[in-house]
């Protein structure tokens, strides 16, 4: 399931599917369960992900070898919906600290990832997921001084629930991630 170390790393993104508005009794926002469209969107996701390798058209991108998840209801629920539609196969590392975290607190946890592994799932919350996938992406500006390239895509694109942002970040290490280094592979919102 691993492959050997590279030059280049792939941070698959995903936000949380469709959540419900209110946790369960007794509950707080962590406890909030995926509504029925956002289990849709998330089974959704696995079921394109289980296609193979250019999934999304994305043909020079691995698919996700490890998975990192913040362990609050709607994420897990969401990272088991996506790995069940693939075929259960890749290990998932459920996060107390993801929830709530910062995105320097999240860039930590995947600069951790083990090197073997080519590319990796972050499940997560915005406005963090967001926050993190803008900062890891090179910027760049056109002739009049305007936001251009994959920042300028991500942003008009925004990050609604259930979004998956596919970045490429060109290190050997997870380690080695720097801000404003990668580039966007790709952007997708449901349907799916």
């Amino acid at each position: 399931m691993t492959e050997p170390a590279g030059t280049t790393k792939y941070l698959w993104i995903l936000r949380h599917g469709k959540a419900a508005h209110n946790a369960p009794a007794g509950g707080g926002d962590k406890e909030r369960p995926l509504t029925a469209r956002g289990r849709r969107d998330a089974t959704a996701v696995g079921r394109r992900l289980a296609a193979g390798v250019g999934v999304f058209g994305l043909e020079d991108v691995p698919l996700p070898q490890v998975a990192l998840s913040s362990s609050a209801v709607r994420t897990r629920q969401t990272a088991d919906l996506v790995l069940e539609a693939m075929g259960g196969a890749i290990p998932l590392e459920p996060l107390h600290s993801l929830y709530g975290a910062n995105p320097d607190t999240v860039l930590g946890y995947v600069k951790e990832l083990d090197d073997r592994c080519a590319a990796a799932l972050l499940v997560g919350h915005n406005p963090t997921l967001y926050e993190l996938a803008f900062q890891l992406l090179a910027p760049a500006w056109d002739d009049h001084g305007q936001e251009a390239g994959d920042r300028s895509i991500l942003r008009n694109h925004g990050f609604p629930t259930c979004s998956l942002a596919v970045l490429r970040l060109p290190v050997g290490s997870w380690s080695d991630i720097g801000e404003e280094g990668g580039s966007l592979a790709g952007v997708f919102s449901p349907p799916y």
